[in-house]
């Protein structure tokens, strides 16, 4: 497999560069990435392993190895030239400016690290005690590092990290803990908009805390069920999506399959979807719609995105278009085959599916 990084310049289209892995390293025999992170001057491809380059040139300038189930380390970074460091970045944007945030130590005694790609330092190691499996496998899941440590956001001179159901904040220049948040539950979906973060829960509740200190400043049942791998001791697929904030209004996404079958034969499963918006400010649920979905799973790359007013939301094969005010489907759009996330540029929306591109207005 002959793996390749490319670069296209976005407003003329113009074909910038392109890296092609050397033939007998794993730079060449690669899959396809699950995410691509560019911040700064590097960009970085994701697939259980990280490898980085320059965001200019395309140069290769290092990459970490993908951790092992049965090594006692996470792992390892290097420029195969120079240096060689034990560790492994951590999940989400792990990136800032030369620093990357790195997991050190081993799994029975996992911390964080700041380290210099640049200058091979390490800028500060972390005393936090962390969760004692910090990778959490499989890592195949499409926009899925593996890891159950990620960084959601830098704020005020914080870090802000997700490990499991914990957000901690770090001072961003030692690694000393500012303050941490036990939620009791899994966290789906951070996401941070002016000093707040905002984020789903297995307990049926959309969370807004305050970035300064890690109060709550409100949380809403969005759900009557927990949203867990099991409901009623029958097993579920859960789909969650990135929430979207527009005109006051936070707007989250949420699928469950159940499985009520007994076999691969007989599965019969039943696939419902939710989608609320709230109120920014105060948390209160201002509408919140049910989605049957009779294909009976979830699609490989659903999304949520919102604009002007209307929400588009895709799963499977099925794209469904909603008022943002008031939550009435306007579009409710079948394809014959998977449509994929879709993209809002302007004025307009971009879905990708049997093979065209369609703008929506």
């Amino acid at each position: 497999m002959d793996a390749s990084v490319g670069c296209i310049d976005k407003a003329t289209g113009k074909f910038e560069w392109s890296f092609d892995g050397q033939i007998g390293t794993d730079l060449w025999t690669k899959r396809a990435p699950d995410n691509v992170v560019v911040s700064g001057d590097v960009v970085a491809s994701i697939d259980g392993g990280v490898n980085v380059h320059n965001a200019d040139t395309g140069a290769f300038l290092w990459q970490a190895s993908r951790p092992s189930y049965i090594a006692n380390s996470f792992g390892n970074l290097t420029d195969l030239n120079s240096w060689w460091v034990d560790a492994y970045p951590l999940g989400g944007n792990p990136f800032e400016g030369n620093f990357v945030y790195v997991l050190s130590g081993n799994y029975s005694n996992p911390y964080m690290s700041k380290f210099n790609f640049e200058t091979d330092n390490f800028a500060w190691s972390s005393n936090i005690t962390l969760t004692s499996v910090p990778i959490a496998y499989p890592e195949g899941i499409p926009g899925y590092s593996g890891n159950a440590v990620s960084v959601i956001t830098t704020y005020q001179g914080q870090i802000i990290i997700q490990n499991n159901d914990k957000i901690l904040s770090l001072n961003d220049s030692s690694g000393d803990l500012l303050w941490s948040i036990n939620i009791g539950a899994s966290i789906y979906q951070p996401v941070a908009h002016n000093g707040n973060l905002f984020f789903g829960a297995s307990d049926g509740n959309l969370y807004a805390l305050n970035l300064s200190g890690g109060s709550t400043a409100w949380k809403t049942r969005v759900d009557g069920q927990n949203l867990i791998s099991t409901v009623n001791n029958d097993n579920i697929t859960l789909t969650t999506y990135l929430i979207q904030i527009q005109n006051n209004q936070v707007f989250w996404s949420f699928g469950v399959t159940q499985q009520l079958g007994t076999n691969s034969g007989n599965r019969h499963d039943q696939s419902v979807g939710t989608l609320c918006s709230l109120d920014l400010v105060s948390g209160k649920l201002l509408w919140t719609k049910q989605i049957e979905d009779p294909s009976g799973g979830y699609g490989f790359s659903p999304g949520l995105v919102v604009n002007r007013d209307a929400v588009y939301l895709n799963e499977n094969n099925v794209l469904w278009v909603f008022g943002a005010s008031n939550g009435n489907l306007a579009r409710a759009q079948h394809f014959d085959h998977y449509v994929l996330a879709p993209v809002a540029v302007g004025n307009e929306v971009f879905v990708a599916s049997d093979l065209q591109l369609t703008a929506y207005g």
